[in-house]
């Protein structure tokens, strides 16, 4: 039976997804500015993003025993795909699961892990964000001030992590090392710090060459307030796969930027699947190797 949850993501999706296609000027929009063939940059950043988030979860994985680069790559992927998918929220709670059987995590530290995770990516998600508002001339004093702490935040995220590290152990009673509680020298904060800022510059690339490849450019500023603005959308609702909320997300940080609703609701119908496609294509292909490596191992 689908649940409760899921028939509200259901509900949530349809109804903010007829809002954005009423909103939109349905026939003013020119296939004819579609350039397709940007779509395969698309694809490779997002197949970078995966490589380095991979990168990121073995790096701030307890230090016993981690399996090798390609298994947490592995890992991401099919993460990624199942919480794109998933509604809004609870792609995460399948983690756990994921990391036990892909990379043998226990459940502790793997929720510790997914946790401290997606507390770098709000840091560098609203880094990015404020710095690309400050990049458009948007209060630029106190937006790249804003950005600045967000930086400052995501390189001291470990104490944050820590806390909930030491939170979860409680909760569970258990002495097992999670996460949050292992990087506390100076020397991870780093190299965590780099490659959660690197993943979301080279998605904000993704971004960009999504919406080229619907015929409407961003600059690499917008990029990143668009990026922002996706993220925040899906954060705050309940939605299946997104839909509906992203693009009324993206509709809204258009009409930000200053195009009139109607063409930013346009825009936002036509952008927002080819970027769900490259997203849900580049877990695809992390899928695909990892099998195909597997086999050649037999």
């Amino acid at each position: 039976m689908i649940s409760r949850r899921a028939l509200s993501a259901i509900a949530v999706s349809l109804v903010l997804l007829a809002v954005v296609l009423w909103v939109a000027d349905i026939g003013a929009i020119d296939l004819t500015r579609m350039r397709p063939g940007l779509l395969i940059p698309a694809l490779a950043a997002y197949i970078i993003v995966l490589v380095l988030r991979g990168a990121l979860l073995r790096q701030l994985a307890p230090e016993s025993d981690k399996p090798g680069l390609w298994q947490w790559v592995a890992l991401a992927g099919r993460h990624q795909f199942i919480f794109i998918l998933s509604p809004s929220g609870s792609g995460d709670l399948a983690f756990p699961v994921l990391a036990r059987r892909m990379v043998g995590l226990d459940l502790a530290p793997a929720t510790g892990l997914i946790a401290g995770a997606r507390l770098r990516d709000i840091c560098a998600i609203l880094g990015l964000g404020c710095a690309g508002l400050a990049g458009i001339g948007y209060l630029p004093a106190i937006t790249g001030a804003l950005a600045i702490v967000f930086g400052a935040l995501l390189y001291f995220s470990n104490i944050a992590t820590a806390l909930i590290g030491g939170l979860i152990r409680r909760i569970r009673k258990t002495s097992a090392m999670v996460e949050g509680n292992a990087p506390q020298h100076t020397q991870s904060r780093l190299p965590a710090a780099l490659l959660t800022l690197a993943l979301w510059l080279v998605a904000s690339g993704g971004v960009t060459f999504g919406f080229a490849a619907a015929g409407n450019p961003l600059s690499l500023f917008e990029a990143w307030v668009m990026i922002a603005g996706l993220n925040l959308a899906g954060a705050v609702a309940v939605s299946l796969a997104g839909i509906g909320v992203a693009e009324a997300g993206a509709t809204g940080v258009l009409v930000f930027l200053g195009l009139p609703l109607a063409e930013a609701a346009s825009i936002a119908v036509v952008a927002r699947p080819l970027l769900l496609l490259s997203n849900c294509a580049a877990s695809g292909v992390i899928e695909v190797a990892t099998r195909l490596k597997r086999s050649r191992l037999r």
